[in-house]
């Protein structure tokens, strides 16, 4: 569609950075930031598709179902615009097409700043499906940079809403910079009519062997879920460039090794299923568009001793935490399991697997939980119906404004 509408094609970069301030691209902006800092002449528009990676997710993994650090994200950026309509024009049509959706089930998060408001009405969006506060939340590109605001889109479907896309519209001597984020996986699992992406293409065939074979009949259905996402995700850094060191970039693989260890602890995964869960997660990279060429058996002997050195060390640090228990007859203070999760590195969630697998109930210890629209919007069970789409968006977004009334919409 970018093409067609003559915006110049970006080329995609590697997720993996070196000697920046972040190891792995997060979004398409930081990619071509280049764009951002020069001065534009003449209006010129883009687009670009860009693999992403974010490892503030990695404990959402699997238990929510729009959740995964790897992502193609895929944006349009414009320079030299005095207002925002053909920005959202574009926006609006390339998701309708993307999800083959109705413009008309669309709602929006749209300020007053910079007329935005006035801009998404201005294309024959109801006024009811616009929703407006008080008081925007500024949106930056980094410190030190221009400030701006985020018209925001989401798409009622199934028992849920799927946050769709956001543009971000910066102002600077009377002209736009225009950035946007849309999201593939979300994108295709809607149009194809499927649950969650995990029964899309992009995620199946690492759906497909997790689910059915026996060395996994024993994980919960958000352990396999976290197998089939860092599966996909670890083999994407891996070919970028990643390396399994502690710190850098690889301290991210290091987490999601772990996380993935923590699932089997006390089991080894065979050297012949570690080899076919890298070339599941390969044919999922394939169908994103990614030609990968890669040593299956030898990226599988590392990725499997990766995960064997990581399930050992957690079942040591497992003994000793059951050790302690016993000595402490079965009980445990909240500033005791602190401790246990400061200096071992041992998450609240894993210490009461293995307080429940010796028949202990453990204190309530849950970490503080923000407030995520993107957890809270769409669930893995359809009996968790949002009866009011609008409603919900405006609660969830009073509820992040800190209770600051919506004044329109």
């Amino acid at each position: 569609m970018g093409k067609e509408k003559n915006y110049n094609v970006l080329p995609e970069v590697s997720l993996v950075r070196e000697n920046q301030d972040t190891y792995y691209i997060g979004s398409a902006v930081m990619a071509h930031m280049h764009l951002f800092e020069k001065q534009h002449h003449t209006p010129v528009s883009y687009v670009a598709a860009q693999r992403i990676f974010s490892s503030k997710r990695l404990q959402d993994i699997g238990k929510y179902p729009l959740t995964t650090t790897f992502e193609v994200m895929l944006s349009m950026f414009r320079f030299g615009d005095t207002d925002g309509r053909e920005a959202l024009r574009f926006a609006i049509d390339f998701v309708c097409e993307a999800i083959n959706g109705d413009p008309g089930k669309l709602i929006f998060l749209a300020p007053y700043e910079l007329g935005l408001r006035k801009d998404v009405l201005s294309l024959g969006i109801s006024s009811n499906r616009v929703i407006s506060w008080d008081q925007s939340l500024e949106t930056s590109l980094g410190d030190g940079r221009p400030t701006g605001y985020y018209v925001k889109m989401f798409y009622p479907y199934r028992h849920g809403i799927i946050p769709i896309g956001s543009i971000g519209f910066i102002e600077s001597n009377g002209k736009l910079s225009v950035d946007s984020a849309f999201f593939m996986e979300r994108l295709s699992f809607v149009r194809e009519g499927l649950p969650t992406f995990y029964q899309d293409r992009y995620f199946a065939p690492l759906m497909n062997m997790v689910n059915n074979h026996e060395f996994f009949a024993d994980l919960s259905f958000y352990e396999k879920n976290l197998w089939i996402n860092h599966m996909r995700s670890i083999v994407a850094l891996v070919v970028d460039g990643a390396t399994f060191n502690a710190k850098g970039a690889g301290h991210a693989l290091k987490k999601m090794v772990r996380q993935l260890a923590v699932t089997i602890v006390g089991k080894k995964l065979p050297d012949e299923l570690g080899q076919k869960l890298i070339l599941a997660a390969n044919q999922c990279l394939f169908h994103m568009g990614y030609l990968n060429v890669i040593e299956y058996k030898k990226l599988s002997e590392i990725v499997v001793a990766q995960i064997d050195l990581a399930s050992n060390q957690i079942s040591k640090e497992k003994k000793a935490f059951i050790k302690a228990l016993r000595s402490n007859k079965n009980n445990m203070s909240i500033e005791e399991l602190q401790k246990w999760n400061s200096e071992r590195g041992l998450r609240f969630e894993w210490l009461d697997k293995f307080a429940l697998q010796e028949g202990v109930s453990l204190p309530c210890s849950q970490e503080i939980k923000r407030h995520q629209f993107r957890n809270e919007c769409y669930s893995f069970s359809e009996t968790d119906r949002i009866k009011d789409p609008i409603q919900f968006i405006k609660d969830s977004e009073n509820q992040k404004m800190k209770g600051r009334l919506i004044k329109h919409g």
